[in-house]
C-alpha cells in the first residue's frame, strides 16, 4: 500500500470517529435538554410565543403548551393557536411545532415545521376567475396573505383537513372529506404537494403546485390514479349528470397566470363509464336511462385568453356499443366568437350526453334516449359572432334515429348542409340509401332516394322547413313533392303542408303505406290479402294541417282542422276478397283516399270468369269502421257454380256442388265487410231468372227456377223459389250453413212443394219399390231434405228425407183400409234416410196405417201398425209384421200383396190385427181378429170372428199349396137394390153381392200362383146353407187348374172346374160349372135373386172361356154355351095390374141373367112346366134358337141373337096360347138375348088383357136400353082365319 493510500485510509477512519463523537455529544445534549429544557419551556409559554412570533413576523398566541422530545427534536403541542391580531385571528384547535434541531441545520431545510390537524380549507374562485385558498392561519382578513406568516414558521403540514371547492360562476360547490398538505413558502415562491380524497376509503389524488407569489403565475399537476369514477360524480352536479359507475385514469397540467387557469392539458384513459341523470342516481333507480361507454381515450388542450376559450382535441376516441367513435381533430371555440371545426364527428355520444342534461325537456329527453339519434358529420365548419354573421357547412353521413312508440325512425340520410344567419339548405345525396322505418305505422322499412333541396329558416319564434321540389323514389314507387313543415316554439307537433304527384306504381305497393296503428287488425289483414296485382296511374295527394290532429278524421272534428287527400286510377287490378275465394281480376276504376278512409268508385272487373260491375270498396274510418266492398253481376248460373266450386263452399258442400249442374240467367249482388276485431262478413243475393237445375245424386231436375237466394260467409238460403218439373209448377226452398238452416244441427235443408207423380216419386225410394204398382196419379207433395252438420258415423244416414201430401189426385190400389180414390184426401208422410238403405223408412197414412221399412241388401223388413200415424218400434230384419186395430181390412188382398216364402214377395212374419169390418172377396164379415206367426218354414194365419173362423197355412216351400181350413164362413146376403139400380146397365159383370175385382197386372204369371187346398165346414150365403166346400188347384204348364170346387148341401150340388193359362196377351181363362138343385127358387133367393122364380128343380150347365185372367171377364169376349133344364116352377109377376104377363130384362142385363137373376120377370108370377134351351156365345154374339117356356097357359118359343158389342136386339118371339081367347096370360121364359126380345114384347103388348091380343109373332130390334117391338102377325079372337096385315104394326 502507498503512503498516500495509507494516510487517506487513516483520515477516513478519523472522520467517522468524529461524526460518531458529534452524534454522541448531540444525543447527550438532547438528553440533557429533555431533562432540563422541556420543563422550562412548559413553565415559560410566553417565551415560546415570543420566539414563534419573531419567526412568523406577527403575534402568536396559544392557550396551552405541552413539550415532548422526538428523534428529530422537541415538539411543542399547543391548543388555541392564533397567528396575527389576537382579536381577529381564528384559533386553531390543535397544532404541533416541530423543532428540527438536526435536519434544520442542513441547507434549504427549515428549523421549524408547523403541523395543523383537522382544519377547514376553502379553494375559492373569484368573479375575476382567480383562485385562492382560505382557512390557513395568519389570514384573519380577506386582504391578508397567509403565506407571509407561514414563511417564517417554516414548512406547513396540514393533516386530515377538509377542503371545500367553491366556484359559483362554474356551479361547483363540493367538499373533499380529507386533504393532506405540505407547503414551503419563501419570499418568491410557494411549493406544495397534497393528497386529496374524494372518498376517505378511495385512492387519493396527487397534486403538485409551484407558484410565484408576486405574479400568481405557476403550474399545477393533478393525477388521478386508476380509480372508481363514481366518486367524482358530485363534480358534475351542475350539469344534472352523475356517474353511475366507471373506472379510469386522468392526468392534467394546469397553467396559471395571475392565479387564473390559463390552460389545461390532460390525458384521459377510461375503461368504462356509465352516466345517468343525477336525480336517478340519487334515487338508485334501477331502470333509469343510462349512457354507457366501454372506453375512452383523449388528449385535450383547453386554453383561455381575454374572454375567449378554445378546446383542441388532437385525440378523442370513444368506444360505445362495441364501436370506436373517432373525434380526432375536434376544435371548439367560444366567447365573443363561436367556432367549430372537425374533419369527422360522430354525434351519437354527444347527443346521448346532452339527453342527460337538465336543459332538455322531459319529452325530448325521453325521445333522445329511446331513439338514439346518430350521425357522422364530416368537414364541419361553424363560425358565428354574437349579434353578427353566422356561417355553417358540413357533410352529413348516415344521419338517423330509431323508431319510438308511434314515432317513425330514419337511417342513412346523407347530404350537404350549408347555411348562414338567415337559414340553412340541405341537399340530399342522390346516391345515399335512406331508410324510413315506421313499425307501428307503415310496418315495413321504406328504402328511399332523395333528390332536391330542403330549406329551413326561422319563422318568428319557430322554424319553417320546406322543399320547392323533392324527388322521392322508393321501392316500386316514386313521387315529386313540394311543401313543408312549420314548427312552433311551443313544443307541439309541426304543421304539414305537402303536395305530391305520384308516378305509376303497382297496387301491392300500397300495402307499405297502411297506417297500421290507426287501422283495425282485421281491416289491415284484409287489405294486405286483398291487393294482389294491378297498376295505379295519375296519382296525386295533398296533406295540410296541424300534425297534433293527425290522423285527420271525423273523430273530435279533426276533419275540419286538416285534410289528407289522395287519388288515382287503377287498371287491370287483381283483388282477393278472401283467401279461400278466387281473386277478382281486371278491375278498373278510380280510388280516393280522404283523411282516415278510402273509397273505390263504381268500377268493373271479373270474378272467376263472372263479369262484375258497380264494384265499390272503402273504409270510412281506419280505426273504427270495417272494410266494405260490394259488386253486382249479370251472369249465367254455370259461371256462378264454377265460382262456388272455387270458394270455401266447396270444402263444406263438395258433394252437393259436385252433383249440381245449373244453367240460366242470374243477377248477383254481393257485399263484403271486415269489421274491427271480427272475421270477415260476406252478404249477398243471387236472383235466379229462369235457371235449369240438375242434381245427379238424386236424379232431380228443375226448370225455370226463379227467385232470390241470399248468402253470406256461413251459407245461403232461398225460401220461395219458383220451379217447374215435367211441366208442373212448384216452390223450392234451399238452406245451407249456420244462421240459414232452421235446425242448428243441420248443415243443409231443402224443401219442395210441387205436384209429383206418385209412381215416379216411389221409384226414388228402393225400400218402397213394393208399393209402386199399387199407387198411381199425381198429388201435391212437400219434400224436405236435411243434411246433418256433424259427419255421419259408421252406417248412419248422411241426410234425412221427409215427404208430406194429402194424396188428392193419387189413387191407392191397396186393400182396405188404404184403398183410396184420387179425389179423396189422405194425410200421408214418408220419412227416409239418404242415401237409401242406411236407415229405416217410415210411412204414415193418416191414422189408418203406419209402417216402418228397412232394407239390408236384398232383404227388406216391414212393420205395419194399423190405426196409428207412426211406427215407433223397430222393423224386422226381413218380412212383414202387422199389429193394431183398424175399422176395415181386406184380408185376402193383403195376403196377396204381402206374398210369402223366400221368393220375390215379403214373408209374413207376424200379425195381430183386430178389425171391425173384415172384407173377404167383397164380402163384409164383421169384427174379426187376425193373427199370424212364422212357424216351421211357413206362416200360420188365424181368423177369429162371428162370421169367419179358421186357419190358413202359407208354406215357404216352392210349390207347396196354401191350405185353408175354415170352421165357418157365413157370407152375408146383399141388401136389396132399388129398381133404378136394378134396371141400370152394369159396367162389369157381377155375382150378386160380390163386386168384381179390379183388373190385375196382365203380366202376372198364373204358373206362379201356388196351389190351394180349401175346406169349409159351414158355408152359408145369407139364409142359404150351402154346406161343406172342398176345393183344390194345382199348377200346370203355363198356368193353373182348378181340379175341383164342390159345394154340397141337402138340396143343392155345385161342381166347378177350370184353368187359367198364359200371361199378358196370351192369357186365357176357361171353366165348367154344373149346378143341380131341388129348389132353384130357394137357391136363387139365397143368392140374392129373391122374387124371380119360385120352386123349380133341374140343372144348369155352363161351359165358357174368355181371353185374359179370370177377373178380366168381358161379355163381348165370351165364348162357349149354357144349357138350362128346369121343371115345375113359377116365374113371378112383372108388373101388378097387367095380368099374368111375361117380363125379360134387356140384353144389357145379360150377365146377371146368366147367373139366374130373374127377380123382375113377373109381378105376380107365371107357372111353367118346363124351361129348356141352350145359348151359344162367340164373336161377340149371343144366339139361342131353341129356348122354350112351356106353361099351362101358353108355350113361348124364342129365337134370335144379340150383338154383345153393339148392344142391339135381333129376336123373334112366338106365342102359342093353349086356351084360345081365354088365355089368362102369355109368357115365355128364356135366357140370353132372345129373352130380352120377349121382355120387350111383354112391355109392349101384354099390358092389355090376353083376350085382346091377336098377335102371334113379334120381332124385337134396336138398342138394349130402348128396344123396338113390332107385331109381325095379328090374329083376332073372333076371326081366327084373318090374314096378317101387309106391314108390321107397333105393339103400342
Amino acid at each position: 500500500m502507498s503512503a498516500w493510500a495509507s494516510r487517506l485510509h487513516r483520515a477516513r477512519r478519523s472522520a467517522w470517529y468524529l461524526v460518531a463523537a458529534v452524534l454522541v455529544t448531540m444525543a447527550l445534549v438532547a438528553v440533557a435538554a429533555a431533562q432540563f429544557a422541556l420543563p422550562w419551556l412548559e413553565r415559560n409559554p410566553q417565551a415560546v410565543a415570543s420566539w414563534l412570533g419573531e419567526r412568523a413576523g406577527r403575534p402568536v398566541a396559544f392557550d396551552t403548551l405541552d413539550a415532548a422530545w422526538t428523534r428529530r427534536g422537541p415538539v411543542l403541542r399547543v391548543t388555541g393557536l392564533r397567528i396575527g391580531d389576537p382579536a381577529a385571528a381564528v384559533p386553531i384547535g390543535t397544532a404541533e411545532i416541530q423543532v428540527a434541531q438536526y435536519s434544520g441545520l442542513l441547507p434549504g431545510r427549515s428549523l421549524t415545521e408547523l403541523r395543523l390537524h383537522g382544519i377547514e380549507l376553502t379553494l375559492q374562485r373569484n368573479d375575476d376567475g382567480s383562485w385562492q385558498v382560505r382557512g390557513l392561519p395568519g389570514a384573519a382578513h380577506a386582504q391578508d396573505d397567509p403565506l407571509d406568516a407561514l414563511q417564517g414558521l417554516g414548512e406547513l403540514q396540514v393533516v386530515d383537513a377538509r377542503l371545500t371547492i367553491d366556484a359559483p360562476s362554474l356551479g361547483i360547490a363540493h367538499t373533499l372529506p380529507r386533504v393532506d398538505l405540505r407547503m414551503q413558502v419563501d419570499r418568491r415562491r410557494v411549493r406544495a404537494a397534497a393528497r386529496a380524497w374524494v372518498d376517505v376509503d378511495g385512492a387519493p389524488l396527487d397534486l403538485r403546485l409551484e407558484l410565484l407569489r408576486a405574479q400568481g403565475d405557476g403550474r399545477a399537476y393533478v393525477a388521478m390514479p386508476r380509480n372508481d369514477l363514481q366518486l367524482w360524480s358530485p363534480l358534475l352536479a351542475p350539469s344534472g349528470v352523475a356517474i353511475r359507475a366507471g373506472h379510469g385514469r386522468v392526468t392534467a397540467w394546469i397553467d396559471l397566470r395571475a392565479r387564473r387557469v390559463e390552460a389545461i392539458t390532460g390525458d384521459v384513459e377510461l375503461d368504462a363509464l356509465s352516466l345517468q341523470r343525477a336525480s336517478d342516481v340519487a334515487q338508485a333507480a334501477v331502470d333509469a336511462p343510462t349512457v354507457a361507454f366501454e372506453g375512452a381515450h383523449a388528449r385535450l388542450r383547453w386554453t383561455h385568453t381575454d374572454k375567449e376559450w378554445r378546446l383542441d382535441a388532437p385525440t378523442l376516441r370513444v368506444t360505445q356499443l362495441g364501436r370506436e367513435q373517432v373525434l380526432d381533430g375536434l376544435v371548439l371555440a367560444g366567447g365573443r366568437q363561436w367556432a367549430m371545426h372537425a374533419e369527422r364527428v360522430e354525434v351519437a355520444p354527444l347527443i346521448a350526453l346532452a339527453a342527460l342534461g337538465d336543459g332538455v325537456s322531459p319529452s325530448l329527453r325521453a325521445w333522445l334516449q329511446a331513439a338514439t339519434p346518430h350521425a357522422v358529420l364530416a368537414d364541419v365548419a361553424f363560425a358565428a359572432r354574437a349579434g353578427g354573421p353566422v356561417r355553417v357547412s358540413a357533410r352529413i353521413e348516415d344521419f338517423g334515429f330509431s323508431p319510438v312508440d308511434e314515432r317513425p325512425g330514419l337511417h342513412g340520410l346523407g347530404g350537404t348542409l350549408v347555411g348562414d344567419g338567415q337559414g340553412v339548405v340541405f341537399r340530399p345525396d342522390p346516391d345515399a340509401r335512406l331508410v324510413f322505418d315506421w313499425p307501428t305505422g307503415f310496418g315495413v322499412p321504406h328504402p328511399l332516394r332523395l333528390d332536391g333541396e330542403i330549406a329551413g329558416w326561422r319563422d318568428g319564434d319557430g322554424w319553417r322547413i320546406q322543399t320547392p321540389g323533392l324527388r322521392v323514389e322508393g321501392d316500386g314507387y316514386a313521387a315529386d313533392a313540394r311543401g313543408g313543415l312549420s314548427f312552433e316554439a311551443d313544443g307541439t307537433r309541426p304543421r304539414l303542408d305537402l303536395a305530391a304527384d305520384v308516378d305509376a306504381a303497382q297496387i301491392p305497393v300500397a300495402k307499405k303505406f297502411w297506417v297500421r296503428h290507426t287501422m283495425s287488425a282485421a281491416a289491415r289483414e284484409w287489405l294486405d290479402m286483398a291487393l294482389v296485382a294491378g297498376t295505379v296511374r295519375n296519382g296525386r295527394g295533398i296533406v295540410a294541417g296541424d300534425l297534433d290532429d293527425w290522423p285527420f278524421g271525423v273523430e273530435a272534428g279533426k276533419d275540419r282542422r286538416g285534410v289528407f287527400f289522395a287519388e288515382g286510377d287503377i287498371a287491370d287490378a287483381t283483388i282477393r276478397f278472401q283467401d279461400e275465394w278466387p281473386a277478382m281480376t281486371r278491375l278498373g276504376g278510380h280510388i280516393r283516399f280522404i283523411n282516415d278512409g278510402f273509397r273505390l268508385e263504381p268500377s268493373t272487373g271479373e270474378l272467376a270468369g263472372v263479369p262484375l260491375r258497380d264494384v265499390v270498396a272503402g273504409i270510412r274510418n281506419y280505426g273504427q269502421s270495417p272494410v266494405e266492398a260490394g259488386a253486382t253481376a249479370h251472369a249465367d248460373a254455370t259461371q256462378l257454380l264454377a265460382l262456388l266450386r272455387q270458394s270455401p263452399f266447396q270444402a263444406a258442400h263438395a258433394e252437393t256442388l259436385d252433383a249440381l249442374d245449373v244453367t240460366g240467367p242470374t243477377h248477383v249482388a254481393v257485399s263484403v265487410a271486415v269489421p274491427r276485431h271480427a272475421p270477415m262478413q260476406l252478404d249477398g243475393e243471387v236472383a235466379l231468372e229462369g235457371v235449369a237445375m240438375r242434381e245427379s245424386r238424386f236424379d232431380l231436375a228443375f226448370d225455370h227456377v226463379r227467385g232470390p237466394v241470399t248468402f253470406d260467409q256461413s251459407g245461403f238460403h232461398a225460401e220461395a223459389l219458383e220451379a217447374q218439373q215435367d211441366g208442373h209448377s212448384g216452390t223450392l226452398a234451399l238452406r245451407a250453413g249456420a244462421g240459414h238452416v232452421r235446425q242448428r244441427a243441420n248443415a243443409f235443408e231443402g224443401e219442395l212443394d210441387m205436384s209429383l207423380d206418385a209412381s215416379a216419386l216411389l221409384a226414388r225410394a228402393p225400400d218402397l219399390t213394393w208399393l209402386r204398382p199399387h199407387v198411381g196419379g199425381r198429388a201435391p207433395w212437400q219434400v224436405q231434405v236435411a243434411v246433418p252438420d256433424a259427419p255421419a258415423a259408421n252406417g248412419a244416414p248422411a241426410a234425412h228425407l221427409l215427404l208430406r201430401s194429402d194424396l188428392v189426385g193419387t189413387t191407392l190400389r191397396l186393400p182396405a183400409p188404404l184403398a183410396k180414390p184420387a179425389a179423396r184426401a189422405l194425410r200421408t208422410t214418408i220419412e227416409a234416410p239418404l242415401p237409401f238403405g242406411t236407415g229405416d223408412v217410415l210411412v204414415g197414412f193418416g191414422d189408418r196405417l203406419a209402417l216402418r221399412a228397412r232394407t239390408s241388401g236384398a232383404r227388406a223388413g216391414i212393420r205395419v201398425d194399423m190405426g196409428r200415424a207412426r211406427v215407433d218400434n223397430a222393423a224386422p230384419a226381413a218380412g212383414i209384421v202387422v199389429f193394431g186395430r183398424t175399422p176395415v181390412v181386406d184380408v185376402l188382398d193383403w195376403i196377396g200383396l204381402m206374398g210369402g216364402g223366400d221368393g220375390d214377395g215379403l214373408a209374413l212374419q207376424q200379425v195381430d190385427v183386430t178389425t171391425a169390418d173384415l172384407r173377404l172377396a167383397g164380402g163384409r164379415l164383421g169384427q174379426t181378429r187376425i193373427t199370424a206367426a212364422r212357424r216351421s218354414a211357413g206362416t200360420d194365419l188365424r181368423l177369429d170372428g162371428a162370421a169367419l173362423a179358421g186357419d190358413v197355412r202359407l208354406s215357404d216351400a216352392d210349390g207347396a199349396p196354401i191350405a185353408i181350413a175354415l170352421q165357418r164362413l157365413h157370407w152375408p146376403a146383399p141388401a136389396a137394390k132399388l129398381d133404378a139400380a136394378a134396371n141400370a146397365t152394369p159396367a162389369a159383370p157381377t155375382i150378386a153381392g160380390v163386386p168384381a175385382s179390379p183388373p190385375v197386372d196382365d203380366a202376372l204369371d198364373p204358373a206362379s200362383v201356388p196351389p190351394i187346398r180349401l175346406a169349409i165346414d159351414d158355408l152359408r150365403y145369407g139364409a142359404v146353407v150351402l154346406g161343406r166346400v172342398d176345393a183344390s188347384s194345382h199348377r200346370i204348364p203355363g198356368g193353373l187348374a182348378v181340379d175341383r170346387l164342390q159345394v154340397r148341401a141337402p138340396d143343392h150340388r155345385i161342381d166347378v172346374t177350370g184353368r187359367w193359362t198364359g200371361r199378358g196377351a196370351a192369357a186365357r181363362t176357361a171353366f165348367q160349372a154344373d149346378v143341380e138343385s131341388e129348389n132353384f127358387g130357394r137357391l136363387a133367393s139365397g143368392l140374392g135373386f129373391a122374387g124371380s122364380i119360385v120352386g123349380g128343380q133341374g140343372r144348369l150347365d155352363f161351359d165358357a172361356a174368355w181371353p185374359g185372367a179370370p177377373n178380366a171377364f168381358q161379355v163381348a169376349q165370351l165364348e162357349g154355351s149354357m144349357s138350362l133344364a128346369l121343371r115345375d116352377g113359377q116365374l113371378v109377376e112383372v108388373e101388378p095390374g097387367a095380368g099374368r104377363v111375361l117380363g125379360l130384362l134387356s140384353v144389357a142385363e145379360l150377365p146377371r141373367r146368366l147367373t139366374l137373376d130373374f127377380r123382375d120377370f113377373f109381378s105376380k108370377g107365371f107357372g111353367f112346366n118346363r124351361i129348356a134351351g141352350e145359348i151359344r156365345f162367340g164373336n161377340g154374339i149371343a144366339r139361342g134358337d131353341n129356348l122354350v117356356i112351356d106353361g099351362p097357359a101358353a108355350e113361348i118359343r124364342i129365337r134370335g141373337s144379340a150383338d154383345l158389342t153393339a148392344r142391339t136386339h135381333d129376336q123373334d118371339i112366338e106365342v102359342l096360347p093353349k086356351t084360345g081367347n081365354l088365355l089368362p096370360a102369355v109368357g115365355a121364359l128364356t135366357l140370353g138375348p132372345v129373352g130380352a126380345a120377349v121382355g120387350a114384347v111383354a112391355n109392349a103388348v101384354l099390358r092389355k088383357p090376353l083376350a085382346e091380343m091377336g098377335a102371334r109373332n113379334y120381332h124385337v130390334s134396336g138398342p138394349w136400353q130402348d128396344p123396338k117391338v113390332d107385331v109381325v102377325e095379328r090374329r083376332d079372337a073372333a076371326q081366327p082365319a084373318t090374314a096378317p096385315s101387309a106391314r108390321p104394326q107397333s105393339a103400342n
